[in-house]
């Protein structure tokens, strides 16, 4: 199959479409001009008949055949084409022309008219007659005339329109440039946008936007994959160290079950972050699987906030729940706002200093039932707010003390967007923050 350019098709289509007008155009001319020239030599014949019948209204004195024939030869011979006059009688006998043969007018050749008249006390059948030589002369040159132009005006608007395709499918050719020397190493490089407002400009804008989007994904798995490594780096190193150490040399057994457990804490951390970049990874390519159902959040924060009582209570944090007076029914998926709860909570813990408190609230609101999870901790800072929902993102005050891997924020909004909804932050340093979110009721 053979395959054209864009512009051999624009051409093609081009001269098929002109080709159809031009020969609508040209039969329509040819027909109208043959119409125009036949209604001039019906125009003329009528004139003629109207002659004929004025000559023999004249002379009321015709009382006979050959006064007939003597006042219409001499009419005839007065007027072109005289010869085209005929003249029968009731039975068919010529009267007219005299003395020479009838003519039959073929219907090819002549252009005819008939009337009755009456005269001489009879009844005649009068027949003129045009030629249609000139007729058929003037439409064979104009035929002549299109087949010659059309070939000729199709060929030069076909070049032209070739031209106007090359000049205006130009900037095509250097975006398509542009983007084959585009890769990963130079996505920073952007399409020149024409600036026309046609549709090669949205078309520019719009690839500018998909590099714009491609860029920023491609920044954070590199940004993902660079803190994914600094947080397995180190208990990998920790958990090399102790199997290094025991092996070493030769240690009784509660050194060995110290080094196993240090060894195990470190497998239990890896698993944690592995099972949240797990998760991270599924949002981003799969989403989560979370099909929604009537659900009491009242009752789902109650149950979390008593499962996270104990830890709070280690760490000398007041932890609370603070439930809406009417009941929060709302259309959510249980375990994935029990997740993000939970994660919400432990974030809350974490940093809320001893004596501090954390409250889990729910209460309806306009966008429906609200829930917030609100601390007395250390706050975050104006320039951390931002970022606190990107992944591995943790405060300068925090990072690197062990406190989390900077994923639960990113795994909770996830959770947060597949409801419909997204997680918002108030923070004062050294006041605490507030988490809260709305869920459809």
């Amino acid at each position: 199959m053979i395959e054209l350019s864009i512009r051999s098709r624009l051409t093609l289509w081009y001269a098929l479409v002109l080709l159809a007008g031009f020969s609508i155009f040209g039969f329509g001319m040819w027909f109208a001009l043959k119409q125009r020239m036949l209604a001039g030599l019906d125009a003329r014949l009528a004139q003629r008949m109207q002659g004929v019948r004025v000559s023999l209204g004249a002379r009321a004195d015709i009382r006979s055949r050959a006064q007939l024939q003597q006042e219409l030869t001499e009419f005839a011979t007065e007027i072109p084409d005289g010869t085209l006059l005929q003249l029968r009688d009731h039975a068919g006998a010529v009267l007219l022309p005299q003395g020479r043969q009838p003519f039959a007018p073929a219907a090819d050749r002549f252009r005819t008219l008939t009337a009755q008249m009456e005269s001489a006390g009879e009844t005649w059948s009068v027949l003129v007659a045009a030629p249609l030589d000139e007729v058929s002369a003037v439409m064979s040159d104009f035929r002549r005339l299109l087949l010659l132009l059309i070939p000729v005006v199709l060929a030069v608007a076909c070049a032209g329109g070739y031209w106007l395709s090359v000049r205006a499918l130009r900037p095509v050719d250097e975006i398509t440039a542009v983007a084959r020397s585009i890769s990963v190493q130079s996505l920073s490089k952007r399409i020149v946008v024409p600036r026309t407002g046609d549709e090669l400009q949205r078309m520019a804008d719009a690839w500018n936007e998909v590099l714009d989007r491609l860029e920023s994904a491609v920044a954070r798995i590199r940004h993902f994959t660079a803190d994914a490594s600094h947080e397995l780096r180190t208990p990998l190193a920790l958990i090399r160290a102790n199997a290094e150490l025991a092996l070493r040399n030769p240690r009784d057994p509660e050194e060995y079950r110290r080094s196993l457990r240090d060894i195990q804490a470190q497998a239990e951390l890896m698993t944690t972050l592995t099972e949240s970049m797990l998760a991270i990874a599924r949002a981003d390519f799969e989403g989560f699987d979370m099909p929604v159902e009537p659900t009491d959040l009242n009752q789902l924060v109650a149950a979390e906030v008593e499962q996270n009582q104990a830890r709070a209570n280690e760490k000398g944090v007041r932890l609370s729940a603070a439930p809406g007076a009417a009941a929060a029914i709302v259309k959510a998926n249980p375990d994935g706002v029990r997740r993000l709860v939970r994660i919400l909570i432990d974030n809350a813990v974490r940093h809320t200093p001893p004596g501090g408190a954390v409250t889990v609230a729910t209460e309806y609101g306009e966008e429906g039932a609200v829930l917030s999870v609100a601390d007395t901790g250390e706050g975050i800072a104006e320039a951390d707010l931002p970022h606190v929902f990107e992944r591995f993102y943790r405060a300068d005050a925090v990072r690197g003390s062990g406190s989390g891997f900077g994923l639960g924020l990113a795994i909770a909004q996830a959770i947060a967007q597949v409801h419909g909804s997204t997680i918002a932050v108030e923070s004062t340093p050294g006041a605490g923050s507030r988490f809260w979110l709305a869920l459809k009721t």
